[in-house]
């Protein structure tokens, strides 16, 4: 066998299948299966930009329910004589287009200055809180309140949860505060 004999029958080896060599100018589909290549990463930040903004969206409509219903509390339209479920009732009224009312958590506390005020509960380490704490005393004329009102709002895109939860599961931690002084409506 001659070198050039040889030579040839290394390229035929080398060549490649005639099924690859048929589509090597043809570009149709090259965009499917590029999209095909990024559609995974592509819908999950999607997915994850319409999810927080629905929660920044559940976050701003709780602080302007709290918002509210405290100016009710400072004005005197809501005094000492409210009961509990009628200042729960207002504030279900302001936020039953997201929220489920039954698990709106709601405090309202009085204080002596603003310094004895407590913090709102936060979640431990592990991702819990006690919301045990939670009373309800409506404020008379000229006294210090603060309303403080917890939601947990679901976490549904499964990749985005860890990065937006405090609690344990799969749930996010809604808080909203209102710290005021009544007014002298007496």
């Amino acid at each position: 066998m001659s070198d050039t004999t040889r030579f040839q029958s290394w390229k035929q080896l080398l060549k490649r299948p005639k099924i690859v060599r048929r589509f090597k100018d043809d570009d149709d589909g090259a965009t499917a299966v590029e999209f095909a290549m990024i559609a995974g990463p592509f819908f999950l930040l999607i997915f994850a930009i319409i999810e927080s903004s629905i929660y920044f969206l559940a976050g701003q409509y709780l602080e302007t329910a709290v918002d509210n219903v405290g100016r009710m509390v400072r004005t005197g339209q809501l005094d000492s004589s409210t009961t509990e479920a009628e200042f729960k009732t207002e504030i279900c009224d302001n936020t039953s287009l997201l929220y489920d009312c039954d698990s709106l958590k709601i405090d309202l506390s009085i204080a002596a200055t603003f310094d004895t005020l407590d913090d709102p509960p936060a979640p431990d380490a592990d991702g819990n809180y006690d919301s045990s704490s939670f009373g309800f005393t409506p404020p008379g004329a000229s006294q210090i309140a603060m309303i403080t009102v917890m939601y947990e709002w679901p976490i549904l895109t499964n990749y985005a949860a860890p990065l937006m939860t405090n609690t344990s599961g799969k749930w996010a931690l809604l808080t909203a505060t209102a710290v005021f002084r009544t007014e002298p409506y007496e």
